[in-house]
C-alpha cells in the first residue's frame, strides 16, 4: 500500500508541473522575436518570448531484465546460482510530457509515462556449476498484465544560436524514477521436461531512481515558408545514477515468506536517448514522432531471502540489466 501510495504521488507531482508548463506564457509565435511596442517616443527593448510546450503521445513499447545471484554473499559456490530473464516485454504506453524554455535564462522538462504490459516471456535457471554450467532446473514462463512506469523532472540553461535556422542547446540536470512490475505466470517445466504446471503467479516489482546528467538540442526554422520549414527536429541525452531496489513474491515456495520472498539492494547506472521531430500544422499545434532508448546495470548487491519461519539469509546479487526502446506518435501544442 505504501509502495502505490508513492507511485501515485509522484505521479501527482509530474502532471501537476506538466500542467503549469502548458499554461500559456505567451502567445507569441514560436520563434517571432519582434519587439513589442512601445509608448511613442520611448525606446523599443527586444523580448524573447518564453515557450512552453505540452504533448501528449502513446505508442509501443518493449523492454528486456534480467538479474542473477550466487550461491554464497562471496560469489561462490556456484557463482551463478539462479538466473531470471524477461525478454520482449511488450506494453502500450502513454506519454505526458511538458516544458519550459526562456532562451538564454532557464529551460524545464518534465515527463510520465505509463505501460501495459500485455505479452511477455520469462525464464527461470538453476545451475550447480560455475559459469551456467550444469543447469539442473528451468521453467519458461510467461508474463503479461503487468506494468510500467517513469517519471522524470531537470532543469538548465538553454544557449540559442543560429539565424534561418535556430538551435536551442540546453544542458540539464535532472532526477528521474523508475518502475517495473512484472508477473511470472503459465508456468512450464523444460529441465527437467515436466511440461505445465499449475499455480504460478510470481511477481518481481523494481525501482531505479537517481540524479542524472544530459542534454537537448533542437533546431527549427525561424520563419515557415516551405513545408520543410514546419519539421522541428530534437535530440536528448542523459547519464543516470540509480539506487535500484526489487520486491519478489515467490508463490509456489513455501518456505518463503509471503508476500515478500526476497528483496535486491544495489546500485547502478545508465543511459538514455530520444530523437524525434514535430510537424508543425499550426502555429500553435503539431504532430510529433518520438524514439527512446535507455540502457541500465547496476554493480553487485545483496539478495536477501525471508524464510516462512521468520529467519533470512543473504548471498550475493552478481548484476541487474535493463533495457527498453518506444515509439510514440502524439499531438504537441506550444504557447
Amino acid at each position: 500500500m505504501q509502495k502505490h501510495k508513492k507511485q501515485i504521488e509522484w505521479i501527482a507531482s509530474i502532471i501537476s508541473l506538466l500542467i503549469i508548463l502548458a499554461a500559456p506564457a505567451t502567445m507569441a509565435d514560436p520563434g517571432d522575436f519582434s519587439a513589442t511596442k512601445a509608448p511613442m517616443g520611448a525606446k523599443k527593448k527586444k523580448t524573447i518570448p518564453l515557450e512552453t510546450d505540452f504533448s501528449l503521445s502513446t505508442g509501443y513499447r518493449a523492454d528486456d531484465l534480467d538479474w542473477n545471484i550466487a550461491g554464497d554473499i562471496n560469489g561462490n559456490n556456484p557463482n551463478v546460482l539462479s538466473e531470471l530473464t524477461w525478454d520482449d516485454v511488450k506494453s502500450y504506453q502513454v506519454k505526458l510530457q511538458g516544458s519550459a524554455v526562456w532562451p538564454n535564462i532557464i529551460a524545464l522538462r518534465g515527463y510520465a509515462n505509463y505501460g501495459w504490459v500485455f505479452d511477455g516471456d520469462n525464464q527461470d535457471s538453476d545451475y550447480l556449476g560455475d559459469n551456467r554450467t550444469f543447469e539442473f532446473r528451468r521453467s519458461n514462463n510467461s508474463t503479461d498484465d503487468d506494468y510500467v512506469w517513469d517519471a522524470s523532472l531537470a532543469i538548465g540553461y538553454p544557449f540559442r544560436f543560429g539565424q534561418a535556422v535556430i538551435g536551442t542547446l540546453s544542458p540539464l540536470l535532472g532526477y528521474s524514477y523508475h518502475v517495473q512490475n512484472l508477473n511470472i505466470t503459465d508456468g512450464h517445466q523444460t529441465i527437467p521436461d515436466l511440461g505445465p504446471f499449475h499455480g504460478l503467479d510470481s511477481s518481481y516489482d523494481t525501482e531505479w531512481h537517481g540524479p542524472w546528467i544530459g542534454f537537448d538540442l533542437r533546431f527549427k526554422a525561424r520563419e515557415i515558408t516551405t513545408f520543410a520549414h514546419r519539421f522541428e527536429t530534437y535530440f536528448t541525452y542523459e547519464y543516470h545514477w540509480a539506487d535500484y531496489y526489487a520486491e519478489a513474491n515467490w508463490n509456489l515456495r513455501d518456505d518463503f515468506a509471503h508476500p515478500k520472498s526476497f528483496e535486491h539492494d544495489t546500485d547502478g547506472n545508465g543511459w538514455k536517448i530520444g530523437a524525434g521531430f514535430n510537424l508543425w500544422l499550426h502555429r500553435n499545434w503539431a504532430l510529433n514522432f518520438n524514439y527512446d532508448y535507455q540502457d541500465w546495470s547496476t554493480d553487485g548487491g545483496i539478495d536477501k531471502v525471508f524464510f516462512s519461519d521468520g529467519s533470512t539469509a543473504k548471498t550475493k546479487l552478481n548484476e541487474v540489466n535493463w533495457t527498453s526502446y518506444a515509439l510514440s506518435l502524439g499531438v504537441s501544442l506550444r504557447f
